[in-house]
């Protein structure tokens, strides 16, 4: 029979549901006992084939199924569990010394495994764990489904409120050649916007060109833009068309507009104002018809008013304006650009697999940052995780040290708050340290024997004891 037993409190509003699986009813009602509180409720079950339906009826967070068990064993259970519901994790449960049985468990699947008698304390933490590993998996699931839906933006990445309405202007001016100007500041995209704003409109089959104005010496500036004659100054052995010429037809992204000297601005008017512009040396004007988007991290109308930019112009580039939001005002989109960068990495051609998920911990630190390299620094943050990641989720200890000392608004410590979820890859070598030192134990400290036993050569056995900081004569 299926029985329920419930604890109040909740995790999101919800409880975790745990489905334990036993033939002994002393043993389900121990279980259900011990496991009673704020965070569970607990579903039992007395077969094999009754847990199967109950999976089948509503999807528990976690299955614990002993192993010793009529008719249909809880090895079997195992893999009907995985084939049923592959994301739930299942944890096995032994008698103590049979670690043999929870070894080939764990080859079949389990997550983990908890010895009989019960210990609340170590059930409590493996269970957290398991929870934790599928709440995980859920929303990398629902991320990945996220970005999906989301993936004909032109590399635009985010459901805020700022960043939709960002998005939604870009629909309406797009279509148009009306000059567009985005504020923003430094790493927030606003070369992304630019050329989804070229791509959303009818010049989308011809140049997108890119010039950043502070990146290049004020006097070479000019030429840059408009081009010169041969001659027109030393080093200038040929023609040459300038950034105009190219982006005849076309859209022109002007980055970092408000860098642009006074002496410069009149001769851009020139261009917005008629289409004619003179390259460097010549005295006849040419001509061009460019969609001219801008960009600034600046306050033009700060520079406006201090005489370092020209009202005209600034009216000029300013028919439309699109403010994009830093990425410490969009917290609810990093998990997306996260999975967006880990995705990206995983169509380059890089010499090992990138890491795939993200701990709870890891998305929790990502969001406490402040990041004030906007987009472009989480970007980076990904890349510098996939690099020295060992595996298949980014765990808090692969994030640089700014990032992971990340506080919360009020200056808690993520990494110290009570009951803070423990990542995977801890709680892998938790299992492994305390299998190896029962493993010792029960063979006396013979470590050629503890070995055999494990299934692994004696000297990897030893590399493992090394990194897992264990003494085998203790």
């Amino acid at each position: 029979m299926v029985g329920t037993t419930s604890g109040a409190g909740s995790r999101r509003g919800e409880r975790a549901r745990v489905l334990f699986v036993d033939d002994l009813e002393r043993s389900r009602e121990l279980f259900a006992r011990l496991l009673e509180g704020p965070a569970y409720a607990v579903e039992t079950a007395a077969s094999v084939v009754e847990a199967c339906a109950a999976i089948e009826r509503e999807r528990p967070d976690v299955v614990v199924t002993d192993l010793r068990m009529p008719e249909v064993d809880g090895l079997e259970g195992l893999q009907r569990f995985r084939t049923l519901a592959p994301d739930v994790p299942v944890i096995v449960v032994t008698a103590f010394g049979s670690i043999e049985t929870a070894v080939e468990a764990m080859r079949l699947g389990a997550f983990d495994y908890l010895s009989k008698p019960f210990d609340r304390d170590p059930m409590a933490l493996v269970l957290r764990r398991a929870v934790d590993h599928r709440r995980l998996l859920q929303e990398n699931q629902r991320l990945r489904a996220e970005l999906a839906e989301r993936g004909n933006r032109g590399g635009v990445v985010g459901r805020s409120d700022g960043v939709q309405r960002a998005l939604a202007l870009v629909e309406r001016v797009a279509p148009t050649d009306y000059p567009v100007l985005i504020q923003g500041e430094s790493g927030t995209g606003k070369d992304v916007f630019a050329r989804l704003i070229h791509e959303r409109s009818a010049r989308a089959g011809r140049a997108f060109v890119s010039l950043n104005c502070s990146a290049i010496p004020e006097h070479l500036l000019e030429s840059e833009l408009f081009g010169h004659e041969k001659g027109a100054f030393s080093g200038a052995v040929t023609a040459r068309p300038g950034f105009f010429s190219r982006a005849d037809q076309g859209t022109l992204f002007l980055d970092e507009i408000g860098d642009m000297s006074v002496g410069l601005q009149p001769k851009l008017l020139r261009v917005l104002q008629n289409g004619e512009y003179y390259p460097v040396g010549a005295r006849r004007p040419e001509t061009c018809d460019v969609r001219l988007v801008c960009a600034s991290n600046q306050d033009i109308p700060a520079r406006v008013e201090s005489g370092q930019f020209r009202q005209d112009l600034y009216y000029r580039i300013n028919t439309i304006r699109i403010v994009l939001p830093p990425l410490r005002e969009r917290v609810g989109d990093v998990g997306l650009l996260a999975h967006h960068f880990l995705a990206a990495l995983r169509e380059r051609s890089l010499p090992f697999p990138p890491p795939t998920e993200l701990a709870p911990e890891t998305l929790a630190r990502l969001e406490a940052y402040t990041w004030p390299g906007n987009v472009r620094e989480l970007a980076h943050v990904i890349d510098h995780c996939a690099l020295i990641a060992d595996g298949d989720v980014i765990e808090p200890e692969h994030l640089p040290p700014e990032v992971r000392s990340a506080t919360d608004g009020g200056g808690r410590d993520l990494a110290a708050e009570a009951g803070a979820p423990q990542g995977f890859q801890d709680a892998r070598r938790d299992f492994e340290r305390q299998y190896f030192t029962r493993l010792l134990q029960e063979t006396e400290g013979n470590v050629q024997r503890a070995a055999e036993r494990a299934g692994v050569h004696r000297t990897t056995l030893y590399e493992k004891l090394s990194k897992l900081d264990i003494d085998p004569r203790s």
